[in-house]
């Protein structure tokens, strides 16, 4: 017969106490969708895009292009016409650019058309 001595026992109180802690904080919660509002793994950083109009003297324009405070593009007020400067100045034009940089401006000449496009 086997010595009563010897038997291997199990001990059920060295379950970690965090885990009964989170169960208790689960059932005590205020609102049920708690957890469910952000999802970490969703959690994806985009890049901050801001339009910087610089006053040149001489009336000179210059628009830069940020992309978390790097300088991505720059457009200069010179090779642009009175009405494109113009539609630049407006909120509908501030709004083109940002579109444009969001889908990547790839050079000064596809801008130029896409801003005929647009511009009165």
């Amino acid at each position: 017969m086997p010595d009563d001595k010897n038997i291997a026992t199990t001990d059920t109180t060295s379950i970690p106490l965090t885990e009964e802690f989170k169960d208790q904080n689960y059932k005590h919660s205020l609102s049920k969708i708690d957890h469910d509002l952000y999802k970490e793994e969703d959690d994806i950083t985009l890049p901050i895009i801001r339009i910087k109009h610089v006053s040149l003297p001489n009336k000179g324009d210059r628009w830069k292009v940020l992309a978390d405070s790097k300088v991505v593009f720059v457009l200069e007020g010179s090779k642009l016409t009175k009405k494109e400067r113009a539609f630049l100045h407006t909120v509908e034009g501030i709004n083109f650019l940002l579109k444009q940089a969001k889908a990547g401006i790839k050079s000064f000449n596809a801008l130029k058309k896409e801003l005929k496009k647009h511009a009165p």
